[in-house]
């Protein structure tokens, strides 16, 4: 009868609220003990019994007055909290132990990590990982291309959990140093400990996975290590620079496996989000700047989030140097400051100027290359077109570049971008056509 009312109030609850939050949160929740004004629920960890008890037991209390005309206390309370009777009890919960293998970066946390429409969903994402470990998108598979913040998210996480001071191990790795200590390990005969090392962590944080591609051996090692951590709900968090179909030789099961958790992906920043990045990266030193200044980098630095930080530092290099206020500082000197970082915007780089370009160098028409023909001779300078359009003009949708070239959406001008790049690693002579294209159409 008791359970009863507790299911009665979860059944209640579980319609008003977010289906996954329901999930994660109180799937796995028992009721242990009850009184006249008080319910006890027991649940896996202290970090969910203290977030339930700090967000839910207000609106708990109203559906039970709803339902029973009576405001319960709900109570929320770990595996290791002793009640008589309990069983499975565990070891006294240490608020503090936690191990960490290496330091991770402190500027990379979720205060400092600007949010926008580029990356609202991957942020969301990894807060809820390191809110919840284990129980939240396991394994979390962070992709997009270099400087977009993937590291910064993956150590947001660790340096949350490790800010919290749970019970547990958080591990931070790069893929290549994975294989290297996987490559000692089999030298020294200590494989078993290598095992060991990654096997037994709470939190595995995996950076640059896709430099698994390739690697046989150790793509069959880091199958285990991601079983062995799965099956015993320990989080798992990889970046890459490509979604896990995209890693050129990576065993289907691994790709299986990355994609049952979430995969999210981190776009170039919008305008506003650029200025937004560019201020709060000058407010820790008080840097003060003209908002046209500010507006004239975001607009002309669009490549990534470091080439932005690496234009104001730039900036505040050149006034540390010459011995002025960054506020004196116009756009017409910030334009000559950044002149080699200046993007192809500038330059009037366009669909136009890529598709006469690509056209003279393949020795195609335009007419031609604008065709449906799936001849090769026709297909391969178009793929090319479409792959330097994305690469020179990234603020292009790649609906857009679809449509210029008379592709029915954006998958074509997706399956281009793998043709070439898969060429590139084939074909030398071909990476160096492309390569003289794009110094013509910079030119």
């Amino acid at each position: 009868m008791d359970q009863d009312i507790w299911q009665n109030i979860l059944d209640k609850l579980e319609e008003n609220i977010n289906p996954q939050s329901f999930k994660t949160w109180f799937s796995d929740t028992q009721l242990v003990d009850m009184s006249d004004k008080q319910l006890m629920v027991r649940v896996a960890t202290q970090f969910s019994a203290n977030y339930l008890n700090q967000n839910y037991r207000n609106v708990l209390s109203e559906i039970s007055y709803g339902l029973y005309g009576r405001r319960y206390e709900v109570e929320f309370i770990s595996q290791s909290h002793k009640t008589a009777g309990a069983e499975g009890e565990v070891p006294e919960y240490n608020s503090k132990k936690v191990t960490l293998n290496t330091k991770l970066n402190e500027r990379y946390s979720f205060e400092e990590f600007v949010v926008g429409r580029n990356n609202n969903f991957a942020y969301s994402a990894a807060k809820a990982v390191a809110e919840s470990p284990g129980y939240t998108y396991n394994p979390l598979f962070i992709y997009g291309e270099s400087g977009m913040g993937k590291t910064h998210l993956m150590q947001a996480i660790g340096n949350f959990v490790l800010k919290e001071g749970r019970n547990c191990s958080i591990f931070y790795i790069t893929s290549e140093a994975f294989t290297n200590e996987m490559i000692e390990g089999i030298r020294g005969n200590k494989m078993p400990e290598f095992r060991a090392k990654f096997r037994k962590v709470d939190l595995l944080l995996v950076d640059d996975i896709h430099f698994l591609s390739h690697k046989e051996g150790t793509q069959e090692e880091f199958f285990h290590t991601f079983n062995a951590l799965f099956d015993n709900k320990k989080q798992i968090v990889l970046t890459s620079d490509r979604p896990p179909k995209d890693i050129p030789d990576l065993e289907k099961r691994l790709v299986t496996r990355f994609e049952s958790g979430l995969l999210c992906d981190l776009k170039n920043p919008d305008f506003e989000t650029r200025v937004a990045i560019l201020r709060k990266k000058a407010e820790p030193e008080n840097i003060q700047m003209r908002d046209e200044v500010f507006d004239f980098i975001a607009d002309n630095i669009t490549s990534s989030v470091r080439a932005l930080e690496g234009s104001l530092i730039r900036i505040l290099a050149f006034s540390s140097y010459n011995k002025l206020n960054p506020e004196e500082i116009d756009v017409s000197t910030a334009s000559d400051i950044l002149a080699d970082m200046i993007t192809e915007k500038l330059k009037n780089i366009t669909l136009d100027s890529i598709t006469q370009k690509v056209c003279k160098n393949f020795e195609i028409s335009v007419p031609q290359i604008m065709e449906k023909s799936r001849k090769s001779s026709q297909s391969m300078p178009r793929q090319v077109a479409m792959y330097l359009a994305n690469y020179l003009i990234p603020q292009l949708s790649l609906k857009e570049i679809a449509e210029y070239y008379n592709r029915k959406d954006h998958t074509t001008v997706l399956h281009a971008k793998k043709m070439i790049e898969n060429r590139f690693r084939e074909d030398q002579d071909f990476r160096s056509k492309v390569e003289q294209t794009i110094n013509d159409i910079r030119n």
